[in-house]
C-alpha cells in the first residue's frame, strides 16, 4: 500500500512540478504578464534545536522501523511535535522550516535501552551536556538510564521534557529501592513503594536470593513499575527472572549461568570483588565444558514465553577481545573527553578500567565467548525474543553514542539484517518502555522523534557513526563500492560521508554537525585546562 501511495504521489508531484515550469515560462519582448504573480518566498532550513510548529521533510526515503524495506522519496510532515502526515503536502498546509533530504534516509529516533547518565568519571567533573550532545549526534532521542545520581537525574529529566536541556528523552530505572535496606522482602516492598512515590519510570536491580528477588518484581507489578537486572553470578539466574516476571535482562550475565550442568569453574583464588578476576572470568562463561546446549534453548524459550526483552550490550564488552583495537579508536583524538579518558586508563579504582596485564589467551577466550553468545542472540531472535540496543558507553573505552553505533554492528555481526537491527534499535526499544503506542515508527500520529541520515544505512550501518565514515565517491558523487570502477580511474576516489544530518526529538531539529562542534570545543576546553594543571 505504501509503495502505491508513494508512486501516486510521485506521479502528482511531477505533474506539479511540469505545471509549475510552464507557469514560469518568460514573456516574449513587449509582452506583459496580466496578472502575474509574485513568487512564494522560499522555506527556510530549520535552525538548531528551535522549535517549530511546522517542520517539512522533503524528498526523503524512509525507513518506518519494522523492518520492511525502505520506500519512497516522500515527504514528512510534522506538526506539534507529531508526525502530521507521511505522503503529499496538505493543500494549504505551510511549514515554518524544510529540511531538503533528497538522496537522504529518514528513520526513527534510536531508542538506547541501557546508559549511564555522567556528569564526573572518577569523582573529576565532565560536562554533562558532553554525554548528550553524543548521543544526539548518534541517533538517540530516548535514552533509558539504569544508575544515576538520582537528585541530578531528576532534574535533567524535567529539564529534557520542558525541553530546556539539549538532550534525548529521559527514562530512569533506579536503585533507591535499595536504599530502604535490601535483606528482607519486607524492607524490599518497602524500598519499591519508595521509589515509586519518588517518581521513578523503572527499577533496576542486581543479583539477588530468590526469594529477595520475587518481592522485588512483585511489588513492582503492583505499583506498575517496569524493571531491569544485571544478573550477578548468585543464586538467581535468568531463569528465575524470567519465571518472576522481569521485564529486561542486561548484558549476558545469568542466561549461560541458567544452562551449566553445575556452576563455573572458578579456580580458588578467585576474588570477585576483583575486576581483573571478574571479568576475565566472566570471557570464559560461554564456554564452560558443563553448558548445556539443551538447557540454553529451553531458557531462552523461557524468556521468550514470559515476554523478557533483552539488552546484550555488546559493544561495551568488545575491548575484552581487542584491547588495543578499542585503545586506539579513530574517533578518540577529536571525541574523547581528557576525564574519560584518564577514566578508562586501567586502574583498579575505576569500574571497567580491569585491563593490567591483560592477555592473549584472555582476548582468545572472550573471543570464542562472544561467538556463543551471539549465537544464543539469534536464536533468541530467531524463536521471537525481543532484542533492544543499548551501549553502557562512559566504561571500557566506550563513547556516548559511538558505542551505541557499534553495538548495532556487533548484532549484525551476531548474524541479523541492517533491518532487523533497526527495527531493535526503534520498535523493540519502544516496546521494552511501553511506548510503542508513540514511538519508534515513522508513523502518522507519532512522536516525531526522526533521523535524517546522509545515505543509506541499511547498506551501511556505519553512516550512523557521529565521526562519519570513509566512502567510496565517483566524480565526486557517493556510491555503492560494487559500481563498476576500474584501476587507475581518476574520478575514483575515497571521501568522508555519513552520519547523521539532523536529529530529531519531538519535533525539534539539532543539527548533528552543529552538535559535534560543540562536544570538540569541549574537549579541547578540557584538554587546555588539563594541560595548565600539569
Amino acid at each position: 500500500m505504501k509503495k502505491s501511495m508513494t508512486g501516486r504521489i510521485s506521479l502528482l508531484g511531477g505533474l506539479m512540478i511540469g505545471l509549475v515550469v510552464i507557469g514560469m515560462a518568460p514573456t516574449t519582448a513587449g509582452q506583459t504578464a496580466p496578472q502575474a504573480q509574485k513568487p512564494a518566498a522560499a522555506v527556510k532550513a530549520p535552525e538548531h534545536a528551535k522549535q517549530y510548529k511546522r517542520l517539512l521533510i522533503r524528498n526523503a526515503m524512509v525507513i518506518y522501523g519494522n523492518a520492511e524495506p525502505p520506500f519512497g522519496p516522500t515527504n514528512i510532515c510534522l506538526e506539534d511535535g507529531l508526525i502530521a502526515r507521511v505522503g503529499g503536502v496538505p493543500r494549504g498546509w505551510v511549514p515554518d522550516a524544510e529540511i531538503d533530504a533528497a538522496g537522504k534516509y529518514v528513520m526513527p529516533g534510536i531508542v538506547n535501552g541501557h546508559i549511564h547518565l555522567q556528569d564526573e568519571r572518577g569523582g573529576i567533573p565532565q560536562p554533562f551536556q558532553y554525554e548528550m550532545n553524543l548521543y544526539l549526534a548518534a541517533g538517540a532521542t530516548t535514552l533509558r538510564d539504569v544508575g544515576a545520581d538520582w537528585n541530578k537525574a531528576k532534574e535533567w529529566r524535567a529539564r529534557s521534557a520542558a525541553h530546556t536541556l539539549v538532550a534525548p528523552r529521559i527514562l530512569l530505572y533506579e536503585r533507591i529501592w535499595a536504599s530502604k535496606g535490601s535483606h528482607t522482602p519486607a524492607l524490599v516492598r518497602e524500598g519499591v513503594r519508595f521509589a515509586k512515590a519518588e517518581g521513578v519510570d523503572g527499577l533496576k536491580a542486581s543479583g539477588m536470593d530468590r526469594d529477595l528477588a520475587e518481592a522485588l518484581l512483585d511489588e513492582a507489578k503492583k505499583q506498575g513499575l517496569r524493571t531491569a537486572v544485571h544478573i550477578a553470578v548468585d543464586e538467581t539466574t535468568a531463569k528465575d527472572w524470567a519465571e518472576l516476571g522481569v521485564t529486561s535482562v542486561e548484558h549476558f550475565y545469568g542466561v549461560a549461568d541458567a544452562a551449566l550442568d553445575g556452576i563455573q569453574n572458578f579456580p580458588p583464588e578467585h576474588n570477585a570483588s576483583n575486576e581483573i578476576h571478574r571479568f576475565g572470568r566472566a570471557g570464559e562463561l560461554y564456554i564452560q565444558p558443563n553448558l548445556n546446549r539443551k538447557k540454553l534453548s529451553d531458557v531462552l524459550d523461557l524468556m521468550i514465553k514470559n515476554n523478557v526483552y533483552w539488552c546484550p550490550t555488546l559493544s561495551i564488552y568488545v575491548a575484552s577481545r581487542d584491547v588495543i583495537r578499542a585503545q586506539n579508536q579513530p574517533w578518540f583524538r577529536d571525541y574523547l573527553h581528557p576525564t574519560l579518558e584518564q577514566y578508562f586508563q586501567p586502574d583498579m579504582r575505576n569500574h571497567g578500567s580491569y585491563f593490567l596485564g591483560w592477555t592473549n589467551t584472555q582476548e582468545v577466550r572472550w573471543k570464542k565467548n562472544y561467538q556463543v553468545w551471539m549465537d544464543a542472540l539469534k536464536e533468541f531472535g530467531v524463536k521471537g525474543g525481543v532484542i533492544t540496543v543499548g551501549d553502557d558507553a562512559g566504561f571500557i573505552y566506550s563513547i556516548y553514542g559511538f558505542g551505541q553505533v557499534h553495538e548495532m554492528e556487533l548484532l549484525e555481526e551476531a548474524g541479523f539484517h541492517p533491518l532487523e537491527v533497526i527495527k531493535m534499535a526503534t520498535v523493540n526499544g519502544a516496546k521494552m518502555i511501553g511506548m510503542e503506542d508513540r514511538l519508534g515508527r515513522v508513523r502518522q500520529g507519532f512522536i516525531a522523534d526522526l533521523l535524517v541520515v546522509n545515505g543509506n544505512p541499511v547498506e551501511n550501518l556505519r553512516l550512523l557513526n557521529p565521526a562519519g565514515t570513509d566512502v567510496l565517491t565517483y566524480d565526486g558523487r557517493v556510491v555503492n563500492n560494487y559500481s563498476a570502477i576500474a584501476p587507475g580511474d581518476p574520478k575514483v576516489k575515497v571521501g568522508r560521508g555519513g552520519g547523521i544530518e539532523w536529529t530529531i526529538k519531538d519535533g525539534i531539529p539539532y543539527h548533528v554537525p552543529t552538535l559535534m562542534k560543540e562536544v570538540k570545543g569541549m574537549v579541547d576546553q578540557g584538554r587546555t585546562e588539563r594541560a595548565k594543571k600539569r
